[in-house]
C-alpha cells in the first residue's frame, strides 16, 4: 500500500482535488473528515462527472464523491483485498486502522505483489525440479558398458 496516503478533506474543491492528484501522481483520493474516510474521488469523477457536465471547479468534492466507500483494514490479507477491489470494480481501496486512514492500496500495488510472489514460486519450483540431464545420462551409460 501507499503510505502516507494522499487524501483531501471533505470541503476541498474539485480543482484542489485534481491538483492534489497530479502532485501525488495518483488517480483517486480518499475524502476524509477527522481522519475517517467518508468518500472517494477519482480522476474519472473529475473528468466525466464534473468537467463533461460543466460543473464549476470550485464545487466541493463532497458533492461529487462516491459515498460509503469500501475500505480494508491494515491487516487484511492480500486475497481478501483483491476480492474487495473486484467486488466493487475499483482500482483503489482506502486502508484503515481502527477507522482511521493509514494508506491506499491500488490495483498496481496488488499486481506487483502478486507478480513478485509468482517469481518466488517459480524460483522454488526450478530449485526443486529433478530434470535429468540427457548428456550425463549418456555418459553414465557409456561408462557402465
Amino acid at each position: 500500500m501507499t503510505t502516507p496516503p494522499a487524501s483531501v478533506p471533505l470541503d476541498a474543491s474539485l480543482q484542489e482535488a485534481a491538483r492534489h492528484m497530479a502532485d501525488a501522481c495518483v488517480g483517486a483520493l480518499p475524502v476524509v473528515e477527522d481522519d475517517h474516510v467518508v468518500g472517494m474521488i477519482t480522476d474519472r469523477d473529475l473528468v466525466v462527472r464534473a468537467m463533461a457536465r460543466g460543473l464549476p471547479p470550485t464545487m466541493q468534492v463532497g458533492a461529487l464523491m462516491s459515498t460509503d466507500p469500501v475500505t480494508v483494514e491494515a491487516d487484511t490479507p492480500v486475497p481478501a483485498a483483491m476480492h474487495a477491489m473486484r467486488s466493487i470494480e475499483a482500482r483503489h481501496l482506502p486502508v484503515v486502522d481502527s477507522g482511521r486512514l493509514v494508506g491506499v492500496v491500488s490495483f498496481d500495488d496488488l499486481f506487483w505483489f502478486v507478480t513478485g510472489q509468482l517469481g518466488e514460486l517459480a524460483a522454488v519450483v526450478n530449485a526443486t525440479r529433478k530434470v535429468p540431464d540427457p548428456f550425463h545420462r549418456r555418459q553414465n551409460r557409456t561408462a557402465a558398458r
